[in-house]
């Protein structure tokens, strides 16, 4: 079975591999990136399930991240993986549906919240894509009862 694709997000290069390692049975492919602005980049030719996202990043931080994918109507659940969370960041996150948030460094509950956040990311994708057929196929028989008349 297929798990889906993730994309991990962070500043930190060796973070990042790290996280990849110990999450590579929890998805096909994983996908790295080390601000928002190159994340937002390879959400441009890849699809992933969920993502992983710091907040506090050069060039792009976390929220400025999700901000700019849900303007592209692009739900996928995002898991903010920081130091540098509070109160504040938290419900800013919460208003463009931040999926859940772990505490860095520590690696305590990732592997089961990334798993909740793939399967959610697999559902709405597949929801997404039951909803365009259906818009598909209620336009072509429209064009074919168009064409009938």
């Amino acid at each position: 079975m297929a798990n889906g694709n993730l994309l991990i997000i962070d500043d930190e290069v060796v973070l990042l591999k790290r996280l990849k390692k110990c999450l590579e049975s929890y998805a096909d492919e994983i996908y790295l990136a080390v601000d928002g602005l190159e994340g937002l980049k390879v959400l441009e030719t890849h699809k992933v399930n969920c993502i992983i996202c710091d907040i506090k990043m050069p060039k792009m931080n976390g929220l400025e991240f999700i901000k700019q994918l849900r303007t592209q109507n692009d739900n996928t659940p995002l898991i903010f993986f920081t130091g540098h969370g509070n109160r504040e960041l938290m419900l800013e996150a919460i208003k463009y549906g931040a999926f859940d948030f772990l505490d860095k460094p520590k690696l305590d509950g990732l592997e089961e919240v990334v798993s909740r956040g793939m399967t959610e990311g697999f559902e709405r994708k597949t929801l997404a894509q039951e909803s365009e057929e259906e818009i598909m196929n209620a336009y072509a028989k429209l064009m074919k009862e168009i064409d009938n008349d």
